[in-house]
Parts: structure tokens; sequence; C-alpha cells
């Protein structure tokens, strides 16, 4: 009996080592510029983004023990046009307007310095730094709906919900809370099925989307105790509830599930290259961190401790991937 207990707690460890875990960088960026504002170098340059971005990135490498992470981040703003804004002129309009109210040129400089620190890491990074269209979430809905095993995606943002399955957990590092495919409801106004309709008829603010005016969060639950799903109600022109307007939803959902179903926009504006920068070689280097530990004045992670997990991952291959996106979308 011990010796089949033995076999299959190595088997769950193996399974453990297998799951990918994405990052999403930008959402970590932001919430480690926040929260270590104020932390300085002694020659008087910021380094709360730097500081709070890796310790908390080797605290995710050490907590969920998987050989394989892949970080993404935010694009740069397309030259070529982006379908989003396409469809939506003002999508996320006020991020642009709001930039005034942050250092954007010391958050830049803290981030390219963690973007050269992940390449010395050997930690594969996900940026689009040309504007081919896509966004950093776009990338990560790719990589979790390609990938054949595990994932854990880390991220508060709200969108991911829809991604959730049997195989795929949310780690909000906001709530330090970890979102499964049964629990969504615990954390979220919705189930992960009712994800994309809800925040269809909501809207996000963040990102400038308006849902389905006069729907809140209280009729939008009736709404879907109702009808169970969007299409559902639009599947008879009979179909009535109060405050909306047949043709009015038909058309607000078509353009909003473009904006927000992360599958249907994979499958109607394709990925045709992944960014992902390229790693040089397998082993990490060491020296040139501490060069840069050094620098910044970050001396807690010069140690063989903070180091030796990265040193365990293992590098990204192509073949990792499902060949066909659309055999998993359609």
């Amino acid at each position: 009996m011990n010796h089949l207990k033995k076999r299959k707690r190595k088997k769950t460890n193996s399974s453990l080592r297998r799951t990918l875990l994405l990052i999403d960088g930008s959402n970590l960026a932001h919430r480690a510029y926040q929260k270590f504002k104020n932390l300085k170098a002694p020659n008087g340059k910021p380094t709360g983004l730097i500081y709070g971005f890796m310790r908390l990135l080797q605290s995710y490498v050490v907590r969920f023990g998987t050989s394989y992470v892949i970080v993404t981040f935010d694009t740069r703003e397309s030259k070529e046009s982006n379908f989003r804004v396409e469809l939506l002129k003002d999508y996320k309009k006020h991020r642009k307007e709001n930039k005034i109210n942050m250092d954007y040129d010391d958050f830049n400089r803290q981030l390219r310095l963690v973007k050269r620190m992940l390449k010395l890491l050997n930690v594969p990074v996900i940026w689009d730094g040309v504007g081919l269209g896509h966004e950093a979430d776009d990338y990560i809905g790719y990589l979790t709906l390609t990938y054949p095993g595990k994932v854990i995606i880390v991220s508060s943002d709200k969108d991911f919900c829809q991604l959730l399955d049997k195989r795929v957990k949310i780690y909000n590092p906001f709530k330090d809370s970890m979102i499964h495919y049964q629990t969504c409801s615990d954390y979220m106004d919705y189930t992960a099925d009712e994800c994309v309709d809800y925040l269809c008829l909501l809207g996000d603010k963040s990102d400038d989307i308006p849902g389905y005016k006069g729907m809140g969060p209280v009729k939008i639950r009736q709404f879907l105790d109702e009808f169970k799903s969007i299409e559902n109600f639009l599947s008879n022109k009979k179909n009535t509830f109060k405050g909306i307007d047949y043709d009015g939803l038909e058309l607000l959902y078509e353009r909003n599930r473009e904006l927000i179903d992360i599958k249907v926009a994979l499958s109607r504006y394709p990925i045709k290259k992944l960014p992902l920068l390229k790693q040089k070689r397998k082993s990490i280097y060491v020296d040139k961190l501490r060069e840069i530990f050094k620098k910044q004045q970050l001396m807690s992670f010069l140690t063989d401790e903070y180091m030796e997990p990265f040193k365990k991952l293992k590098a990204w291959e192509k073949g990792l991937l499902k060949s066909n996106l659309l055999d998993v979308v359609e």
C-alpha cells in the first residue's frame, strides 16, 4: 500500500511541473508600481516596480512549482489597425487620457529593466513591440487554449474567467485567491459560463466598453436566471424583458462579444505570429543579474536562494502547443 501511495504522489508532482504558469505581466507591473511606489535607490531613482515585480514573480514560481512559465505584457500601440478600435473608436480611450496622472517615463524605464531581467533569468516573455494588432489578453487566451496541459493564469483581470474549465485556474494576486471553474460565482457575480454574456450586458468601464443602458448587476442577474444566455433570448423575437429592446440588444451583443469574448476574437482575428522574445540559452545569467541588482540596490535578490527556483524552469518550445487553434475555438 505504501508503495502505491508513493507512486500516486509522484504522478501528482509530475503533473504539477507540466502545468503552464501564465503571468499577466502588465497587471503585475501596475500592482508592483503602486504598492512599492515609495521605494527608491540611493541615487533617488524609484525601484518599486522592479522590486515588487521580481519579488512577486519569484514567489509565484516557488508557490506553484511549475516547470513552464511565460510572462505576457501589453503591446505597443499598434501602427497597424487594432480590430477593437475599429469596432469601437473610444476603446480604452480613458487610459490614454489618464497617463498624465502617472509618471509613465519612470514606469517604462523600470519595465524595460524588468524585461531585461526576465531575459537574463531565461523566463519566456511575450511582448508585441511593433504593434501586430492583438493584446496581451489575446496571447494569454491563445496560450491557454492551445496548451494541452493544465494552466494557471496569474491576474486580477475579470475577463479571464471566461477561460476557466477543468484544466484552467486563475490566481488573483490582489485577493490571494485561486478561482476554479466551479467556484467562479463565489468571487464574481457570474459563473464562468456566464462571464461573456454578463460583461457584454454590463460593459467594461476599464476598457470604455459601454453595456446595455439601464442594465446593472441586479437586472443582469435576473435576465440570466430567466434566459440563461443572450443567445437564448435572441433565439425568439417574441422573448421580452423589461428595459430591453430586441434589436438593440442584438447589435450590442454582436459588437461587445467581439470585444470581450477571447475565443470569438481569436477565431475572427487569428494570431498569425506569437511575439515570443527569443531565449539565447538554457541557463540563467547570474553574474549579469547580480550587476543589475547591485546597481538598483536590491540586495535581497543577490542570494542563491532567490536565483535557484528560476534555474529549475524549462526552456519553452514551440512543439508544446497544439498546432491548430481553430480546433479549439470553433
